[in-house]
């Protein structure tokens, strides 16, 4: 009996000392256009978690993002003293706030160790500013992402500085987060299908450094919370099976998650992608009505149903599992989702349509703190005399 205490003892000083990143249960992912007119506040609660877009580079030469620099960083909202207003609003209701660094036009690389030590401190200085959440690394465009060989981006060690670089700096600000705020800060990635599903495919790899990020989900596989790589934009990908998928079909979502998932041996020694668990990954679509690869409400949900295993086959690509454990939807763009974006031909026809669609699959989801905080620490069975899990 004694005994038993002592190992109660150890199990409650073990759990205590963990930290978790908390989440909802079900997580709607929604980027935040800073140049729009919707305010963070009245965005529409069904989005839990906001991604501020975008902690950019070099935002004198925007139209021409080749020489962007990690000491140009900087994020220009339209109305600073308003967001910084709303920020801790939607914050009291359960929903996190993280900013996106990078994005199509802000990405940069990080080329030496004067580089890395700048976006460590720069991305410090916007936590303690606007004391968001977390980060979200959105780092797009092969001049910001390829390494200089694919010997130098394989998945188990990777030699390329940029990677090398960025994988150190985000490290080194999860374990200053972690000493300043007392909790995990919250990492999510938005990848483009090609430096991730891309290393399926001799010829992405060959001729469009496919897979080269890879290498950074891999090396941070742990303090990864959400990975919601981009299933737009993006022309075929390979399978699992080695069957071509093509964008604008629902096959190429079911294959790509699957995909990103299971985990494969990528081509041109690469390596080899464990994948990830189903609890981390987010499925990206696009709201933009222009998008070839843009998505119905009914396709989203028959897609997300197969996938969780509650809804028939939508499409010719057989599972190999069903996942019930996704943790749920991100879009480009919350403003776009509510017919406020710059860009008239990406407003879809019915206003909050991709968040109602998020709706039909999940259901209502509790953000409230108290709910957050019950569902972050699971242990199970209980009681027991075996084997206790602790999750």
């Amino acid at each position: 009996m004694r005994l038993l205490k002592a190992k109660l003892i150890g199990l409650a000083i073990l759990i205590s000392s963990i930290s978790f990143a908390q989440l909802p249960s079900n997580v709607l992912v929604g980027y935040w256009e800073n140049w729009g007119g919707l305010r963070l506040k009245d965005v529409d609660d069904r989005y839990n978690v906001l991604c501020l877009a975008f902690l950019e580079a070099d935002k004198t030469t925007y139209a021409t993002p080749h020489d962007n620099n990690v000491e140009d960083l900087e994020f220009t909202p339209t109305n600073k003293t308003t967001l910084k207003a709303d920020i801790p609003i939607v914050q009291s209701e359960g929903k996190k706030v993280l900013i996106s660094i990078g994005g199509g036009n802000g990405s940069f690389r990080l080329k030496n160790t004067t580089d890395k030590s700048t976006f460590v401190s720069k991305v410090k200085d916007f936590i303690t500013e606007y004391g968001v959440d977390g980060i979200d690394i959105d780092l797009e465009q092969k001049t910001y992402v390829c390494a200089t060989t694919n010997s130098a981006a394989k998945i188990n060690n990777p030699t390329d500085i940029h990677i090398t670089n960025l994988i150190d700096g985000i490290k080194e600000i999860m374990s200053w987060y972690q000493s300043q705020y007392n909790k995990k800060m919250i990492l999510t990635m938005a990848p483009e299908t090609a430096y991730v599903n891309g290393g399926l495919s001799n010829w992405t790899v060959n001729n469009s450094c496919g897979g080269h990020y890879l290498a950074i989900i891999e090396q941070l596989r742990d303090e990864i919370d959400l990975l919601m790589v981009q299933l737009y934009n993006s022309g075929s990908i390979l399978d699992l099976n080695g069957t071509e998928q093509f964008e604008s079909s629902v096959d190429f979502v079911l294959s790509a998650t699957e995909t990103i998932i299971k985990g494969f041996t990528a081509k041109g020694g690469l390596g080899t992608y464990s994948g990830l668990p189903e609890e981390k990954v987010v499925i990206g679509l696009t709201t933009c009505a222009s998008d070839q690869a843009v998505r119905s409400r009914s396709e989203i949900v028959s897609i997300m149903n197969y996938l969780l295993g509650t809804g028939s086959k939508p499409g010719t690509y057989t599972l190999k599992d069903s996942y019930p454990n996704l943790k749920g939807l991100m879009t480009w763009s919350i403003n776009t989702d509510a017919k406020m974006s710059s860009m008239s031909s990406c407003n879809p026809s019915v206003a909050y349509d991709f968040a109602q669609a998020f709706e039909d699959v999940f259901g209502t989801i509790d953000n409230s703190i108290e709910a957050v905080n019950r569902q972050s620490l699971k242990i199970y069975p209980n009681p027991t005399t075996g084997i206790l899990t602790v999750n």
